[in-house]
């Protein structure tokens, strides 16, 4: 029997064992996909391209369903979907559809970059050695990302439960469904993956010449679109610290530290918020974006406040927002490029959130959505160092963020702001409900009142597997 890749690269709302089943109408033979160099790069593409799906990174996991998950937006209770994520009710039937598409797209692309590492090596001979590995490479880290981020949503709470059973990790293109891993057995392969990909990109064109890359290849420049280098190393660190591998944490975090003046350089104040086209995603210090055409549009329907009935505004109480940055907004560069407008909807004012508002559309930086920088690193290896007792060089590491950032430093108590960094830093990238979630934290600040918090049960961290899933896992 044949086995076929998409293309068009649309494989819909489905779960991974229904997608498994799946005989696609629309398809290219795979022999003749991968007959070529030409057509491996166009398979790689197309995942990169496909993590824009508003399933995944273009929004329910980096601006909407994971950000309301950490009580980031005063959600309103008109709209039933979104207060359930809000009150973490996930029974609900659009719950959990919603989920549903989550790991159906997510799966979906693990099933292509298996298909692109299974054909590396059955049609080596199309590939030069430069291109078998930045190809190889980069299609493990993306079999990486997607798994991880699936086990951060559906998998237990590592710090608690790590050996009970999670989800399946597919390191194969099959026609089967895998059984599902103890989380630790999850996250090993996670990590292997992560450090293969390392390998593979051990001469990455980013190494030597920076983000711009090599311009002999189109392939090959704007490294930061892709899972490069340094990258791979941030999301080993994020990977070691989830699994409370402090010291290999350090080691991958301190990797990227020791370039970034050269590779990731920390953004100014007037490229981030004056002009026509302010960078207001600090696109500088990203170790991997994806670039979304459709960033406009997500700021038109999520965040205008100047447009949108409050049923269908992911708002930002204006008292709340000057309060989680100290009524220092205006030093904050945070705060200042993406948060100093506000409007009044139901005579409540909100706070404008316009870090992905497109004002001149043909700029690279408006159609960014970060997914890893390094201002992360910063903060893990801040956490690290304090918690190995070293915590006057950890608020070195705290304090730079912070001094970047428009704002003065703390002694070596600093990990009592810690949390109000992460949760200032990460403002519709995704990942504080992940850090909630790694630290098991029982209380998050409220998105309603700004002296309240609400309370988090462990249960509540783990999301639904979808219906179907769990007799075959």
């Amino acid at each position: 029997m044949k086995k076929y890749i998409w293309i068009v690269w649309v494989l819909g709302f489905i779960g991974c064992s229904d997608w498994l089943s799946i005989q696609p109408s629309d398809r290219i033979a795979e022999e003749t996909a991968f007959s070529s160099l030409s057509g491996f790069k166009m398979a790689l593409n197309g995942i990169y391209v496909d993590l824009n799906h508003s399933s995944l990174y273009g929004q329910a996991l980096t601006t909407e369903m994971v950000e309301i998950l950490a009580q980031r937006y005063d959600v309103n209770e008109e709209n039933t979907r979104w207060t359930a994520f809000k009150n973490y009710e996930y029974t609900s039937a659009s719950v959990l559809s919603y989920c549903e598409s989550i790991w159906g797209k997510a799966y979906s692309l693990i099933a292509n970059a298996n298909l692109v590492l299974k054909n590396c090596e059955e049609h080596r001979e199309v590939l030069p050695d430069d291109y078998y590995n930045l190809i190889r490479g980069e299609a493990l880290a993306l079999r990486a990302l997607l798994h991880f981020d699936l086990f951060r949503l559906f998998g237990p709470v590592y710090a608690k439960d790590s050996l009970l059973s999670s989800i399946p990790y597919y390191k194969e293109f099959v026609l089967s469904v895998n059984p599902s891993l103890k989380g630790v057995d999850f996250m090993n392969n996670v990590i292997g993956d992560l450090r293969e990909a390392k390998e593979c990109l051990s001469e990455d064109p980013i190494i030597s010449k920076g983000v711009a890359g090599d311009p002999t290849d189109v392939f090959k420049t704007r490294r930061n679109l892709r899972l490069n280098y340094y990258a791979v190393q941030g999301l080993l660190a994020r990977a070691y610290l989830y699994t409370e591998q402090l010291d290999s944490a350090f080691v991958y975090a301190m990797n990227v530290i020791d370039v970034q003046e050269r590779i990731f350089p920390w953004i100014n104040r007037t490229t981030a918020s004056v002009g026509v086209d302010p960078d207001r995603v600090f696109s500088s210090e990203l170790l991997f974006a994806s670039e979304n055409r459709n960033i406009g549009g997500l700021f038109s329907s999520l965040f205008n406040a100047e447009i949108l009935k409050i049923n269908s505004l992911l708002g930002m109480r204006d008292d709340v927002i000057d309060y989680r940055f100290d009524y220092k907004g205006e030093s904050d560069l945070r705060y200042f490029s993406s948060l100093r407008n506000r409007t009044m909807v139901n005579s409540v004012d909100y706070k404008i959130f316009n870090k992905y508002q497109v004002e001149v559309g043909d700029s690279l930086h408006s159609q960014l959505m970060p997914m890893i920088r390094v201002s992360e690193m910063y903060l893990m290896v801040a956490e690290i160092l304090y918690r190995n007792g070293e915590r006057a060089e950890g608020a070195t590491y705290f304090n730079t963020l912070r001094d970047k950032r428009g704002l003065s430093g703390y002694g070596n108590s600093y990990i009592y702001y810690f949390v109000e960094e992460w949760w200032r830093e990460f403002i519709g990238e995704g990942q504080l409900f992940f850090y909630f979630k790694r630290t098991m934290a029982d209380e998050v600040f409220s998105a309603s009142e700004r002296y309240s918090t609400t309370s988090v049960k462990l249960r509540d961290y783990v999301l639904p597997i979808p219906n179907g899933e769990n007799k075959y896992n």
